[in-house]
């Protein structure tokens, strides 16, 4: 027994000695990136208290566009979603989020609500809108074997963007109509430029629909 005990105790020793030269591996940073939609600055000279009030319902993506993945296209049916580039959150109701914030920006608009909405509000028009397209287009960047200092390919960014005004009761369609904006000179690696174009074709689609909106009002629909 005393030579079974002094064998258990050597075990042990061993065991602590093994245990403390394990070293677990540190944890990797990971490589990566987020992005969040930006709405464009408040316009200073905007007169908005008796503008219009108009309400956002939830955006309908199309199913691709449906991902954290920041999308590219590279042909007429070729995808690539981003495995190191995605979105800091859902992408439908961020695009809301900036386009009534780019609304409120725009003269002659009151206020912009997204869904849910306040209980008892009222609108003058609810906004539905269809995310057709809303990415990157270009050729894929330079391959591993590339030279280091081969070009990087450019392509440009693409907004479609569908959209129904309603009237006030959010049934009947007063109008319907696509804004589609395109801004050449992406570089096909930097999808911090490319968040910042598509930046860009939220605040074109707040303006034409601004003007859609003061047609409708002047003509009394």
């Amino acid at each position: 027994m005393h030579r079974f005990g002094r064998l258990v105790l050597l075990a042990g020793v061993l065991a602590l000695v093994l245990g403390s030269c394990v070293r677990l591996p540190s944890p990797r940073p990971s490589s990566t990136q987020y992005y969040l939609l930006e709405s464009a600055p408040p316009s200073d000279t905007a007169e908005n208290a008796a503008g219009l009030r108009l309400g956002l319902r939830k955006p309908r993506l199309a199913d691709y566009l449906n991902t954290r993945a920041l999308v590219t296209r590279r042909g007429a049916n070729e995808i690539h979603f981003s495995e190191f580039h995605r979105w800091g959150e859902e992408l439908g109701p961020a695009l809301n989020r900036v386009v009534a914030l780019n609304l409120e920006a725009q003269p002659d608009i009151q206020s912009a609500e997204v869904v849910p909405w306040p209980r008892g509000t009222n609108f003058d028009y609810v906004l539905q809108l269809r995310v057709l397209r809303f990415e990157g287009v270009g050729p894929p960047p330079p391959g591993e074997d590339a030279d280091d200092d081969a070009p990087i390919p450019e392509g440009h960014s693409q907004m479609r963007m569908g959209w129904s005004v309603l009237g006030p009761e959010g049934e009947s369609v007063r109008v319907r109509g696509q804004t589609r904006h395109r801004i050449d000179g992406w570089p096909v690696t930097d999808y911090g430029d490319l968040v910042s174009k598509l930046d860009t074709s939220l605040v074109v689609l707040a303006e034409d629909l601004r003007r859609r909106l003061q047609t409708l009002s002047t003509s009394g629909s």
